[in-house]
């Protein structure tokens, strides 16, 4: 009716095709409106015309207009931009054709049904109902998208039964597959959270006939419609349930009608009776992996309400903590028996909240630990890839026996995985032991004793299994480290450069923050005397005697030692003032003789191993890298490595595949060094390549055989400058079997930043995990690529980097070379005119300051700094406008999920050198994300995120509104609607970076004193896990239960809360009042 009376001819095609009215289709295309839109190459308009030829039995015009279709689909595609990640233009375009496929698809099936029907034969259509089946839409796509296409499949069904009405109705039902339509539309609309939509659909199917499978599915669906819902629709479900008959259901489909019976009671507070329905499910199907973890929630629960009664003075506190250890010691068990007989995403979320509930058993060695020690190991090696980095914590801790087992798992199957890490946590460690002679006799004996063994024993026990288990690997990979760590360490000048500008900034916010004390003598001699003790520290690191120096380290301290104990000698230095001005003269005076290190060398006066360094790939088919170790739940989970797959089919192809396939793994094993892996095994494998750092789409068990390996090495080595820090690094590129060119900075960097980087990169793949999951941000493109660091000793790491990677100071300089240090005319600048007014008390003095900066920081945008340089940047780099706006929208994008996690993991000094972004791509990279810490608590930043003048120009105020917000918003929403599951992965980061924030302000820490400081911290790390999920919760958009209730009044709009951070980080008085490092005004 609304079309007729608007007048849409393609909406009242859309109509009455879809209410079966083809009388009323076959009349409008005779209409003016619909005749022009055939003429204009209407895609939709033609595929409604072969919806009718099709359906009218027109099935010589369907082939012709097939043609057609096709023609106008591929002309439109060539019209529109590349495609790239996050491009909505193609998707249309990609519907249209997948329907078209199976519109012809359709006009042969009914070519086929036809002749069969005249014959009085029954067809055979299992293998297109079965593509049809597969060939469904995104889950995340338009619901609509969903009815369009199987209401089709609805007509195409009617019109084949209407052949057949002689068969049987047994029979029949197999030249159909509408039940199975109606079940995948509910689905979807279900997981879209269109709960009517998916009761309704429910409902039409009525009472088909259906095989038991299907029917399975459908009472699984319906059942399934009750949850999330009040007391009474819980009620309705149970009762469904209850009512059920299971007789027909295999021992799978039984435990899942007890795993919904078990929710719903659980839902319902009838705990017991929902652990005693847990318990039935596993035991008529063990390997039901969601029921094991449903079955570990409820323990996880009742633990949790156990511990809440140990508050109650009158309690039985020793038998609550003791039941409430046994709760979380089940939990656990449920958890490992669900990664072990399935290696889904769903059971491999658990592992953190294994590894998490391990602080429950305190300093003993309890339960909890006892399970993981007795279950882990019999779990696939590869799923505990992405917390490498938590294992390795844990042999600091009472879990280190139980955490063992699971490393030797990973040190075989994976090798190359842990062997970065691990050989960076083993010399730590033994430095740390090192440093506390007093304690070394007493570790010993704890290690004699079998029972307590150190960190760095386990450690030094499982390098050593890792070296007799892979030998020649070990012994490549050792060659290749200590060249990268020995060789190309930074000159002694450009590593003291680096050390007297960190000093100089710091000396610079020191200032900034004692400007309020009116006690301006006293606080001066503490500031004196504090940075007196700090260079002595320098010089003696630098120029310490010591017989076993290099030539380069007597040359470096014949040169400077004199002049830096002249300079900075005890009691050379008079004021803080005089302390600034040497500073600076050091700086200059380093900085013209690094300017002299040529910008490239060759490698082979660098590192002649390297140098030669050339291996030979051998040939990688499947079960190269495969070592004997590799049990049937590590392998890949597909029909063709099980046994009892080949055994009970009678297809003699897949009998011969099973065969050769054992062949080859065979051959491989044989070639590998012991016989005891394949030969790919031994291979150098390019780093980077696994999980959490992997950029591969698949969260799946990684493929060695199709990873990159490292050939040799370019024989040019580059030396690059990071920016305002003057840090000298070397460029070392790895040529990859796959022929591509792989680029890594070797960086100096305190294990503090080493290890805040893999945490990053942690927290960016639990980011796009979680994306892949959520229907809004799936539709919106939102994805997330970790970046690679790899640690490769105490204070030496590896970062990935391409030649497109620019940070926003390095296109500063690119396109604008000024004259002037922004950074310090602007505090001169603040220094000058606060001094001006000669105001004594210190409330007036920041006030003036804070003036002085805002007019400082005004003058630098209107005279120094135009807000256009990045837009030059991009506009010089890439090829064309079309690329321009592409490129545009895929930076916002990405900086939504930039800006998502500095504001939720509060992060601090963003300044220009570390925002990063790729040129190519419009990935913005997380580089040296650390979060700001007050006494081990995160703290509020003045500004939430990144978001100068320069950014926001180039974004423009339609991405910004368009683009920006609303994935900001997506983003939390996500993330906040797996509150539960994000909560132990956000309490494993969360703990391990306050502890090594800790540690890195105090003396070495052995075992004991770190679980002393986790103990006195851990309040602090629950807090911050509460900060976190608070900042994401407030700006996710609430679910609205009563709307007519809800509209009432004012109603603020769903993303106000991140409008409000955008303006407070677009705020000019808040960009002005950050300190001069972060470079506001760019």
């Amino acid at each position: 009716e609304f079309a007729s009376s608007h007048g849409e001819a393609r909406l009242s095609l859309e109509a009455a095709w879809k209410t079966k009215n083809w009388e009323k289709v076959k009349s409008l295309f005779a209409t003016p409106s619909v005749v022009a839109l055939l003429e204009e190459g209407d895609q939709c308009a033609k595929m409604m015309e072969m919806y009718l030829a099709i359906q009218e039995g027109s099935l010589d015009e369907v082939d012709s207009i097939h043609a057609q279709i096709a023609q106008l689909c591929l002309y439109r595609w060539q019209l529109l931009p590349s495609i790239s990640s996050g491009s909505q233009a193609h998707q249309s375009l990609l519907q249209q054709c997948t329907r078209l496929v199976e519109l012809r698809e359709s006009s042969q099936l009914l070519v086929e049904t036809n002749a069969h029907a005249s014959k009085q034969t029954v067809p055979d259509l299992k293998t297109l109902l079965t593509a049809w089946k597969h060939r469904s839409p995104n889950i995340f796509e338009p619901i609509s998208e969903w009815e369009d296409l199987f209401l089709w499949r609805s007509n195409i069904f009617d019109a084949i039964t209407s052949n057949f009405g002689w068969v049987e109705a047994g029979t029949l039902a197999t030249l159909h597959d509408r039940p199975h339509c109606c079940i995948a539309l509910s689905r979807a609309a279900r997981k879209q959270d269109l709960k009517e939509v998916s009761t309704y659909t429910m409902n039409s199917l009525g009472d088909s006939i259906m095989d038991v499978d299907t029917a399975f599915l459908k009472l699984r669906e319906e059942v399934t419609t009750y949850q999330h819902s009040s007391e009474n629709m819980l009620k309705g479900g149970l009762n469904l349930v209850n009512s059920a008959n299971v007789s027909y259901f295999s021992d799978r489909q039984k435990a899942e009608v007890f795993r919904l019976k078990a929710y719903f009671l659980n839902e319902l507070r009838d705990k017991p009776k929902a652990n005693q329905a847990y318990c039935q499910a596993v035991q008529i199907c063990p390997n039901h992996a969601r029921a094991w973890q449903d079955w570990g929630d409820l323990c996880v629960s009742l633990s949790d309400s156990t511990r809440k009664k140990l508050a109650d003075d009158k309690a039985d506190k020793k038998d609550l903590a003791k039941k409430a250890s046994q709760y979380l010691s089940q939990a656990t068990g449920c958890y490992l028996e669900a990664l072990r007989v399935d290696t889904s995403e769903k059971s491999r979320d658990r592992i953190p909240h294994c590894l998490s509930m391990l602080a429950a058993d305190g300093r003993q060695y309890g339960n909890v630990c006892r399970t993981l020690q007795a279950r882990g190991a019999s779990t696939p090696a590869w799923c505990w890839l992405p917390w490498i980095p938590q294992l390795l914590s844990s042999l600091c801790r009472v879990e280190a026996r139980a955490v063992k087992p699971i490393l030797i798992g990973i040190l075989k199957d994976h090798p190359q995985a842990l062997y970065y890490s691990l050989r960076s946590f083993f010399l730590e460690r033994r430095d740390v032991e090192k440093s506390m002679p007093d304690q070394k006799s007493d570790g010993a004996n704890k290690d004699e004793s079998g029972d307590h063994q150190s960190s760095l024993k386990l450690a030094e026990i499982i390098m050593s299994s890792l070296r007799k288990t892979h030998p020649v690997l070990w012994n490549r990979l050792e060659v290749i480290l200590d060249n990268l760590i020995v060789r190309f360490r930074p000159s002694y000048e450009a590593e003291l450069l680096q050390t007297i500008i960190a000093l100089i900034n710091r000396t610079m916010r020191a200032e900034e923050k004692m400007n309020g004390n009116s006690d301006g003598n006293n606080n001066d001699e503490k500031r004196t005397e504090y940075y007196e003790k700090t260079l002595s520290r320098i010089g003696d690191k630098f120029f310490s005697k010591s017989a076993s120096l290099s030539k380069k380290a007597l040359h470096f301290q014949s040169r400077y030692g004199s002049l830096f104990e002249s300079d900075f000698g005890p009691s050379n230095l008079r004021s803080f003032e005089e302390l600034v001005e040497k500073l600076q003269k050091w700086k200059s005076l380093l900085e013209r003789q690094v300017s002299r290190i040529p910008t490239k060398c060759k490698l082979s006066e660098s590192s002649p191993a390297l140098s030669w360094y050339s291996s030979q790939t051998p040939d990688m088919w499947a079960g190269a890298c495969s070592s004997k170790s590799f049990s049937a739940s590590n392998t890949r989970q597909d029909a063709l490595s099980s046994p009892q797959f080949y055994d009970s089919t009678r297809s003699s192809a897949l009998k011969a595949a099973r065969a050769s396939s054992y062949a080859v793994r065979l051959a491989a094993q044989s070639e590998g060094i012991d016989g005891y892996a394949g030969g790919g095994a031994a291979a150098v494998e390019i780093p980077g390549q696994y999980s959490p750092t992997s950029a591969g789409v698949f969260d799946s068990r990684p493929i060695p055989e199709i990873h990159a390996k490292l050939v040799r090495f370019k024989q040019i080595l580059e030396v690059t400058s990071t920016g305002s820090t003057k840090q000298h690094v070397h460029r070392i590129t790895m040529i990859g079997s796959d022929g591509k060119e792989y680029k890594f900075l070797l960086q100096l960097a305190a294990p503090y930043s080493t290890r805040t980087d893999e945490r990053s990169a942690q927290m960016q793949f639990i980011m796009g995990r979680t994306f892949r999951g959520d229907i809004r941000a799936c539709r919106r493109g939102l994805i997330v690529r970790p970046n690679v660091v790899i640690p490769l000793a105490q204070r030496m790491r590896m970062s990935a980097t391409q030649d497109s990677h620019q940070s926003l100071e390095s296109i500063l300089n690119c396109m604008q070379r000024s004259s002037i240090d922004l950074p310090t005319h602007f505090q001169d600048m603040v220094d000058e005119r606060v001094s001006r007014l000669e105001v004594t008390d210190s409330e007036s003095r920041l006030t003036a300051e804070k003036n002085a900066k805002l007019e400082v920081y005004t003058e630098i945008c209107q005279q120094h700094m135009p807000s256009n340089i990045l837009t030059k940047y991009m506009m010089q780099v890439l090829p064309s406008t079309e690329s321009l706006f592409q490129f545009r929208k895929q930076f916002t994008s990405h900086l939504a999920v930039n800006s998502v996690l500095q504001y939720a993991v509060a992060a601090v000094e963003r300044t220009p050198t570390r925002f990063v972004l790729c040129n190519k791509t419009g990935q913005v990279l997380a580089h040296d994300l650390r979060s700001s810490y007050n006494h081990g608590l995160l703290e509020n930043q003045t500004l939430p995120f990144r978001l100068t003048r320069n950014i926001t120009e180039f974004i423009g105020p339609f991405l910004l509104d368009g683009v920006f917000v609303p994935s900001f918003v997506s983003i939390c929403g996500a993330m906040s609607s797996r509150r539960n599951i994000l909560e132990p992965m956000l309490h494993l980061l969360s703990r391990d970076d306050v502890i090594s924030w800790y540690t890195s302000k105090t003396s070495a820490a052995n075992d004991k004193k770190i679980q002393d400081i986790e103990l006195q911290l851990s309040d602090r790390v629950w807090k911050n896990v509460r900060f976190v999920q608070q900042r994401l919760d407030s700006c996710a958009p609430e679910r609205v239960e009563n709307v007519a209730e809800a509209i009432k009044g004012n109603v603020a709009p769903i993303d106000m809360k991140v409008r409000t951070l955008v303006d407070a980080a677009c705020c000019v008085d808040r960009l002005s009042s950050m300190p001069a490092s972060y470079q506001a005004w760019l």
